[in-house]
């Protein structure tokens, strides 16, 4: 009788332990589960205040509002000081290119300047070589000759846009006659007129390569 009692003893406690053990896996099923890593970064954010703040400085810093009103009036003056030599700039290579342009243009159109410069005192004897008549008839070949050579010079001024300057009976103009000397106008005769020619005068083009030298009436 002592053993069974003993065995209904040991039932007893085996039965309450599977009680005990069902009643415990029945509590942690229905306890509900807590997220460790919002937890974590909640705690972490909490304990660690700094990294929000340098954030929130970071915006700022790059925030419009961040700049103030005299940074800004500076930039604006600076902004405008650039444009302002820009535009200086551009002017002054403006200026350049039309200063070459022209420069270009005048070589081309008064290309023949030099030259004729050089030839015009040569031009002068031959003229005045062709004022003197000869005396004798043998030479009359040889001043037809010279004027040959002398309407061959003033056709290829012509070609080259070169005229002369040969203003005798007209007004007198600085701009193309040089007054060597005046002279009292004769009865009938207008003053400031040109009444003798000295020198001819040459023009290439819209240029005065050598004034004409006159006489000129007062």
């Amino acid at each position: 009788m002592t053993n069974n009692s003993y065995k209904g003893d040991d039932e007893v406690t085996n039965h309450t332990s599977e009680k005990s053990e069902k009643n415990n896996k029945e509590t942690n099923e229905s306890t509900p589960k807590v997220d460790t890593t919002k937890t974590d970064q909640t705690f972490t954010s909490e304990t660690n205040p700094s990294k929000s703040n340098e954030a929130l400085t970071e915006d700022a810093k790059f925030s419009p509002k961040s700049v103030d009103s005299d940074e800004l009036n500076k930039l604006k003056e600076e902004n405008e000081r650039l444009e302002d030599q820009i535009l200086r700039v551009s002017a002054e290579l403006a200026n350049i290119q039309k200063r070459n342009a022209k420069e270009r243009s005048d070589n081309a159109k008064y290309r023949s300047q030099t030259l004729a410069t050089e030839l015009l005192p040569a031009i002068d004897n031959l003229e005045r070589a062709l004022e003197i008549k000869p005396a004798v008839d043998h030479l009359d070949n040889l001043v037809k000759g010279l004027e040959m050579v002398q309407n061959s010079i003033v056709k290829a001024f012509k070609d080259e846009g070169i005229e002369v300057i040969d203003p005798l009976g007209e007004p007198f103009d600085p701009k193309y006659h040089q007054a060597v000397q005046t002279m009292p106008a004769s009865e009938g005769q207008k003053s400031d007129v040109v009444c003798q020619v000295l020198q001819k005068g040459y023009i290439l083009k819209d240029r005065v390569i050598r004034p004409a030298m006159v006489i000129v009436t007062q």
